[in-house]
Protein backbone atom coordinates (compact mmCIF):
# COMPACT_ATOMS: atom_id res chain seq x y z
CA UNK A 1 0.00 0.00 0.00
CA UNK A 2 2.70 2.49 0.92
CA UNK A 3 4.74 1.38 -2.26
CA UNK A 4 1.65 2.19 -4.13
CA UNK A 5 0.99 5.61 -2.65
CA UNK A 6 4.33 6.53 -3.46
CA UNK A 7 4.48 5.28 -7.03
CA UNK A 8 1.08 7.41 -7.50
CA UNK A 9 3.33 10.48 -5.70
CA UNK A 10 5.85 10.39 -7.79
CA UNK A 11 4.19 9.92 -11.19
CA UNK A 12 1.92 12.98 -9.99
CA UNK A 13 5.50 15.24 -9.68
CA UNK A 14 6.17 13.69 -12.94
CA UNK A 15 3.16 14.96 -14.92
CA UNK A 16 3.76 18.40 -13.32
CA UNK A 17 7.09 18.52 -14.87
CA UNK A 18 6.13 17.12 -17.90
CA UNK A 19 2.57 19.14 -19.09
CA UNK A 20 5.18 20.67 -21.65
CA UNK A 21 3.83 22.84 -24.40
CA UNK A 22 4.60 22.55 -28.28
CA UNK A 23 6.07 25.89 -28.03
CA UNK A 24 8.10 26.43 -25.19
CA UNK A 25 10.24 28.88 -24.42
CA UNK A 26 14.26 28.05 -25.95
CA UNK A 27 15.29 28.55 -22.06
CA UNK A 28 13.45 25.92 -20.73
CA UNK A 29 15.20 23.43 -23.38
CA UNK A 30 18.77 24.37 -22.02
CA UNK A 31 17.20 24.71 -18.36
CA UNK A 32 15.72 20.65 -18.92
CA UNK A 33 19.92 20.39 -20.26
CA UNK A 34 21.50 21.38 -17.47
CA UNK A 35 19.02 19.77 -15.08
CA UNK A 36 19.72 16.73 -16.90
CA UNK A 37 23.28 17.00 -16.34
CA UNK A 38 23.17 17.80 -12.99
CA UNK A 39 22.00 14.48 -12.31
CA UNK A 40 20.91 13.38 -8.31
CA UNK A 41 22.51 16.51 -7.57
CA UNK A 42 20.56 18.73 -4.69
CA UNK A 43 21.21 21.72 -6.99
CA UNK A 44 18.55 20.33 -9.36
CA UNK A 45 15.75 21.05 -7.12
CA UNK A 46 17.39 23.93 -5.09
CA UNK A 47 16.41 27.38 -5.91
CA UNK A 48 17.54 30.77 -4.65
CA UNK A 49 14.14 32.99 -3.77
CA UNK A 50 14.71 36.74 -3.63
CA UNK A 51 11.73 39.03 -2.31
CA UNK A 52 11.51 42.68 -1.12
CA UNK A 53 10.06 42.99 2.39
CA UNK A 54 7.46 45.42 3.59
CA UNK A 55 10.47 47.74 4.59
CA UNK A 56 12.08 47.80 1.26
CA UNK A 57 14.84 45.63 2.12
CA UNK A 58 15.64 42.73 0.28
CA UNK A 59 15.56 39.09 1.80
CA UNK A 60 16.67 35.75 0.46
CA UNK A 61 16.05 32.25 1.00
CA UNK A 62 16.93 28.45 -0.32
CA UNK A 63 13.30 26.89 -1.77
CA UNK A 64 12.54 23.70 -3.83
CA UNK A 65 11.60 23.96 -7.38
CA UNK A 66 7.88 21.66 -7.47
CA UNK A 67 7.39 22.10 -11.17
CA UNK A 68 5.73 24.05 -13.79
CA UNK A 69 2.45 25.77 -13.56
CA UNK A 70 2.38 27.01 -17.09
CA UNK A 71 5.60 27.69 -19.96
CA UNK A 72 7.10 29.84 -17.95
CA UNK A 73 5.48 29.82 -14.24
CA UNK A 74 7.51 28.30 -11.51
CA UNK A 75 5.75 26.63 -8.46
CA UNK A 76 6.88 26.95 -5.26
CA UNK A 77 5.27 25.47 -1.86
CA UNK A 78 5.30 27.95 1.30
CA UNK A 79 4.04 28.17 4.56
CA UNK A 80 1.20 31.10 4.93
CA UNK A 81 2.81 31.99 8.17
CA UNK A 82 6.27 32.80 6.64
CA UNK A 83 7.33 36.33 6.12
CA UNK A 84 7.77 35.48 2.46
CA UNK A 85 4.36 35.80 1.85
CA UNK A 86 3.80 39.29 3.56
CA UNK A 87 6.63 41.00 0.85
CA UNK A 88 4.90 39.47 -2.39
CA UNK A 89 1.69 41.17 -1.11
CA UNK A 90 2.96 44.40 -0.62
CA UNK A 91 5.58 44.14 -3.31
CA UNK A 92 4.73 40.81 -6.21
CA UNK A 93 8.52 41.66 -7.86
CA UNK A 94 10.71 38.76 -7.31
CA UNK A 95 14.06 36.71 -8.67
CA UNK A 96 15.04 33.20 -8.60
CA UNK A 97 18.59 32.20 -9.08
CA UNK A 98 19.36 28.26 -10.17
CA UNK A 99 23.17 27.68 -10.06
CA UNK A 100 24.03 24.16 -12.09
CA UNK A 101 27.68 23.58 -11.02
CA UNK A 102 28.82 20.49 -13.31
CA UNK A 103 27.51 22.69 -16.53
CA UNK A 104 28.72 26.25 -14.75
CA UNK A 105 25.78 27.50 -15.56
CA UNK A 106 23.87 30.60 -13.64
CA UNK A 107 19.88 31.25 -14.81
CA UNK A 108 18.40 34.27 -12.88
CA UNK A 109 14.78 34.47 -13.30
CA UNK A 110 13.05 38.00 -13.03
CA UNK A 111 9.15 37.99 -12.65
CA UNK A 112 6.04 38.31 -10.24
CA UNK A 113 4.38 36.26 -7.48
CA UNK A 114 1.31 35.42 -7.02
CA UNK A 115 -0.79 32.44 -5.13
CA UNK A 116 -2.58 29.77 -6.80
CA UNK A 117 -6.13 29.12 -4.56
CA UNK A 118 -6.73 25.80 -6.30
CA UNK A 119 -4.12 23.58 -4.53
CA UNK A 120 -5.63 20.45 -3.27
CA UNK A 121 -3.69 18.44 -6.10
CA UNK A 122 -0.37 19.82 -5.35
CA UNK A 123 -0.81 18.70 -1.10
CA UNK A 124 -1.97 15.04 -2.34
CA UNK A 125 1.43 14.62 -4.18
CA UNK A 126 3.61 15.41 -0.22
CA UNK A 127 4.65 12.58 1.33
CA UNK A 128 2.73 11.91 5.14
CA UNK A 129 6.27 13.13 6.61
CA UNK A 130 5.78 16.57 4.87
CA UNK A 131 2.45 17.04 5.28
CA UNK A 132 3.07 16.76 9.06
CA UNK A 133 5.08 19.90 8.93
CA UNK A 134 2.52 22.09 7.63
CA UNK A 135 0.74 21.85 10.93
CA UNK A 136 4.17 22.51 12.82
CA UNK A 137 4.72 26.18 14.88
CA UNK A 138 5.69 29.08 13.06
CA UNK A 139 8.39 29.31 11.03
CA UNK A 140 10.99 31.66 12.75
CA UNK A 141 9.40 31.46 15.99
CA UNK A 142 11.18 30.53 19.56
CA UNK A 143 10.24 26.84 19.87
CA UNK A 144 8.83 25.72 23.32
CA UNK A 145 10.29 22.12 24.15
CA UNK A 146 7.13 21.76 26.50
CA UNK A 147 4.82 21.62 23.49
CA UNK A 148 7.32 20.96 20.64
CA UNK A 149 9.66 18.29 21.90
CA UNK A 150 9.35 16.34 19.11
CA UNK A 151 7.66 16.25 15.63
CA UNK A 152 5.70 13.25 14.98
CA UNK A 153 4.59 12.15 11.67
CA UNK A 154 0.44 11.84 11.51
CA UNK A 155 -0.78 10.02 8.80
CA UNK A 156 -4.68 10.65 6.76
CA UNK A 157 -4.34 14.72 7.84
CA UNK A 158 -6.63 16.76 5.89
CA UNK A 159 -4.81 19.78 3.52
CA UNK A 160 -3.24 22.35 6.42
CA UNK A 161 -4.72 25.21 5.98
CA UNK A 162 -0.88 27.12 6.13
CA UNK A 163 -0.29 25.07 2.71
CA UNK A 164 0.41 27.41 0.10
CA UNK A 165 1.46 27.24 -3.21
CA UNK A 166 3.14 30.20 -5.44
CA UNK A 167 3.20 30.88 -8.81
CA UNK A 168 6.16 32.88 -9.93
CA UNK A 169 5.30 34.08 -13.86
CA UNK A 170 8.58 34.12 -15.18
CA UNK A 171 8.95 37.70 -17.32
CA UNK A 172 12.71 37.39 -18.53
CA UNK A 173 15.40 34.89 -18.26
CA UNK A 174 19.57 35.95 -17.58
CA UNK A 175 21.97 32.78 -18.17
CA UNK A 176 25.49 33.15 -18.06
CA UNK A 177 27.66 29.73 -19.28
CA UNK A 178 31.14 30.10 -17.16
CA UNK A 179 32.97 28.71 -20.10
CA UNK A 180 36.82 29.30 -21.14
CA UNK A 181 38.57 31.12 -21.89
CA UNK A 182 35.53 33.37 -22.35
CA UNK A 183 32.10 33.60 -20.46
CA UNK A 184 28.82 33.63 -22.27
CA UNK A 185 25.81 34.94 -21.30
CA UNK A 186 22.41 35.19 -22.92
CA UNK A 187 18.75 36.63 -22.27
CA UNK A 188 15.26 36.09 -23.22
CA UNK A 189 12.27 38.09 -21.95
CA UNK A 190 9.01 37.87 -22.41
CA UNK A 191 7.74 41.10 -24.39
CA UNK A 192 9.79 40.01 -26.57
CA UNK A 193 8.10 36.66 -27.30
CA UNK A 194 11.18 35.14 -25.39
CA UNK A 195 13.94 35.64 -28.51
CA UNK A 196 17.33 34.25 -27.23
CA UNK A 197 19.87 37.13 -27.22
CA UNK A 198 23.22 36.75 -26.93
CA UNK A 199 24.90 40.06 -24.73
CA UNK A 200 28.17 40.67 -23.04
CA UNK A 201 28.83 38.65 -20.03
Amino acid sequence: MIHSKNTKRKAALFCLDSMLDTNLPSWRQDLKSSRKKEGRSPSNRWIQLATVSEDNEPRLRTVVFRGWYKDSSMIIFTDRRSEKIGHFKSNPNAEILWFFLKTKSQYRFKGKINELIDNKNYWDTLSEKSKSSWFWGSPGERINPKVQSSYEIKFNLPKSENFVVLNFEIDSVDLLKLEHPIHRRYLWEKIKKWEKIEINP
